[in-house]
């Protein structure tokens, strides 16, 4: 669910957390390339001022998990730089920061001392110290590479354009192999030292007898998209991929026999623990097993349904898996249970808010709300009594707010967002938009040109005539009888009598509209799709399009000042201006998530939140003028508040189970007496 509605987009996805499209996971691991290297993540990730809130111990998508011998020393890496670490069987993992800016998406672990990272842009990173230290090795290829495998000392290495790398040292150099082949190659494995097989796209399966040095093409399975691949034995091969592939060759893959699992799911990886049991993910959050070899295999449910791009088993009865949003989960039951290892939430944040440099809401995806008491390094879940999203919040000092959401939700708090009750809207369409410039009058909007008007504190609604049929996402009043509403195809409506009337301002935009703010009765912003920034200095009345260089999809805004505002949008961005929107400063960040929702109150308490589950807060002070709040009540109100230190805000009913995949319980260790 997106905050604000593209009308590309199917904006309703039920309630799931932003999962990744059909198209993204066709491309396996492909899918950051060019968000990796844009110029939004230019710098390195290890001075970019920001810290993870929400998930922990980082949100960002992860691609490969692998673990030594031991079960105890592991590796887990993903998108923008990731790169986590752990030494306890995944009860507890650091993350690791290198030189190399990229995506990484293959770990092989050749024991807990020495591992192998691959990466876009042929990437490959090499530690002999558990991970203490990266080094860089130079692989003489700008493919992307997908996976990496070792045999002994002898490194393999695939990615795009049929590139299949290999290192006799350890993967200290490396030497590209000739394929004849410019298909996309995902996964490889060899059983010994001359005997492998590499799988890709278009259904292509490349042999080798003579370690690499010779490929034999085949395409048994035309088009589909191949993902993983196992050696059972000098001859058995087992094989899965799109549209419910499961195939087993049994001659060292000379012919190929097709399973029948019943499912035209997308299988996205495969691991075997020995030869007879083995474990494989799909598309629709299932994890399946076989203990014949895979000629037989059952689904079982994993809570939430999550996409599994990687699975890896130690034996017969414990393993791990990764995916969006930084997920990571693990089985002590052979897959028949699995325990969360990471913290937090994934729904996706549609909304911010934050009173003061502690106190703050979020809201989200599936009715999800959470309140924080420290700034954001611990989030409470508070009950909402609803599924539906929730896309957008108004908070009038720190006890009084509504929030409204899909299906014409509204919820109120009068006790700071511990608890809440619902309003009445009387309307059916989803609300993207709300703002209270007093505490009893508020205005909402939505879709299908709806505007809602409240004159008791949210508990009641009235309709008001738009005149529009296009679907508004946000609104901002600078007074009880100005206000701005925003949304599709350019969308811009201004009313000077408290909603009585709106009347059109007419610009040349057909671009949608998600987000305005104000921070005065004159200043203000509106973003938008393909990097639309609009601002005006007369209260709304006419705007002036200012030039972002920017062709991403823009979903929020702050203004800090008359010429200062921060924005935030797609691939992690996040935008400053100091001069009124005429230059525009990106500010380098840790996520390629998509973000749509900011709050700034100065210094370091600039918070950002977005899909997955993303709530990221600066870490360092943006080099910025004189901060100001804005001049007219669009958020919180300082001076409503009597006592200097209030009480710790405490959700007034417990949540037992929040849904989410089990959090696992770390086991006591005890000491052996001597």
């Amino acid at each position: 669910m997106v905050r604000r509605r593209d009308s590309e987009t199917v904006r309703r996805q039920n309630g799931e957390t932003a999962k990744w499209s059909v198209a993204l996971v066709a491309l396996s691991l492909c899918l950051i390339v060019s968000l990796s290297f844009s110029q939004v993540f230019s710098q390195k990730k290890s001075s970019l001022g920001w810290v993870w809130q929400n998930p922990l111990p980082q949100g960002n998508p992860l691609y490969s998990i692998r673990f030594a011998k031991d079960n105890l020393t592991g590796f887990a890496v993903g998108a923008d730089s990731t790169i986590l670490s752990t030494t306890d069987g995944g009860f507890n993992w650091t993350a690791i920061v290198t030189a190399v800016d990229t995506t990484f998406s293959g770990v092989f672990i050749k024991d807990k001392l020495r591992a192998v990272v691959v990466g876009a842009r042929g990437a490959i990173l090499t530690t002999n110290d558990g991970g203490k230290v990266w080094t860089k090795r130079e692989s003489g290829s700008k493919s992307q590479l997908y996976n990496v495998t070792f045999i002994g000392e002898t490194a393999f290495a695939v990615g795009s354009y049929g590139t299949i790398l290999r290192s006799e040292d350890g993967g200290i150099t490396w030497k590209t192999l000739p394929t004849n082949t410019l298909t996309h190659l995902q996964n490889i494995a060899f059983f010994d030292d001359r005997n492998g097989t590499a799988i890709g796209q278009n259904g292509l399966i490349l042999t080798t007898k003579d370690g690499g040095n010779n490929w034999k093409s085949a395409t048994p399975f035309q088009s589909l998209i191949l993902t993983g691949i196992s050696y059972l034995s000098a001859n058995k091969i087992v094989v899965v991929g799109y549209n419910g592939c499961v195939s087993v060759s049994e001659d060292a893959g000379e012919t190929w026999q097709k399973i029948n699992v019943f499912s035209q799911s997308d299988f996205l990886s495969l691991s075997f623990a020995d030869d007879k049991n083995g474990f494989m993910s799909d598309s629709n959050g299932m994890v399946w097993l076989t203990g014949d070899g895979g000629f037989t295999w059952l689904p079982f449910n994993v809570r939430t349904k999550p996409k599994l791009v990687s699975t890896y088993f130690a034996n017969e009865f414990t393993g791990w898996a990764v995916g969006e949003s930084g997920l990571i989960i693990r089985t002590d039951d052979g897959g028949y249970s699995w325990q969360r290892l990471t913290e937090g939430g994934r729904d996706d944040v549609n909304d911010l808010a934050f009173f003061d440099a502690n106190y703050g809401w979020a809201i989200g995806s599936r009715g999800k709300i959470w309140l924080t008491n420290d700034g954001g390094n611990n989030w409470l879940p508070v009950f909402s009594e609803v599924e539906n999203n929730l896309n957008a919040m108004s908070f009038v000092g720190n006890d009084r707010g509504v929030v409204v959401g899909d299906k014409g939700t509204i919820l109120r708090t009068i006790n700071g967002g511990e608890s809440f009750g619902k309003g009445l809207s009387n309307v059916e369409e989803d609300l993207f938009g709300v703002h209270f410039i007093t505490e009893k009058t508020g205005f909402a909007v939505g879709a299908n040109g709806v505007i809602l008007r409240s004159d008791s504190s949210g508990t009641f609604w009235q309709r008001q005539f738009s005149g529009s049929s296009n679907w508004l996402n946000d609104v901002k009043f600078t007074d009880e009888n100005h206000g701005v509403a925003i949304g599709d195809k350019g969308t811009i409506l201004r009313t000077e009598n408290g909603g009585e009337t709106w009347l059109e301002v007419k610009t040349n935009l057909k671009e949608n509209l998600y987000s305005i703010a104000f921070y005065d009765a004159k200043h203000g912003y509106i973003v938008g799709q393909n990097g639309v920034v609009l601002s005006t200095e007369n209260g709304g009345a006419t705007w002036r399009d200012q030039e972002s260089n920017i062709k991403l999809n823009l979903y929020a805004v702050t203004a800090y000042g008359k010429e200062e505002a921060i924005v935030t949008g797609e691939q992690g961005l996040v935008l400053r201006t100091e001069n009124g929107g005429r230059k525009w400063e990106i500010q380098p960040n840790i996520t390629g998530n998509t973000l749509q929702a900011v709050v700034y109150r100065g210094g370091m308490q600039l918070w950002v939140g977005g899909r997955g589950g993303t709530m990221l807060r600066r870490s360092e002070t943006l080099q910025t003028k004189n901060f100001n709040l804005p001049k007219i009540p669009p958020r919180l109100i300082p001076k409503l508040i009597t006592s200097p230190t209030p009480r710790l805000k405490q959700p007034r009913i417990p949540i037992v189970d929040d849904g989410d995949i089990p959090k696992i319980t770390v086991p006591k260790i005890s000491k052996s007496k001597n």
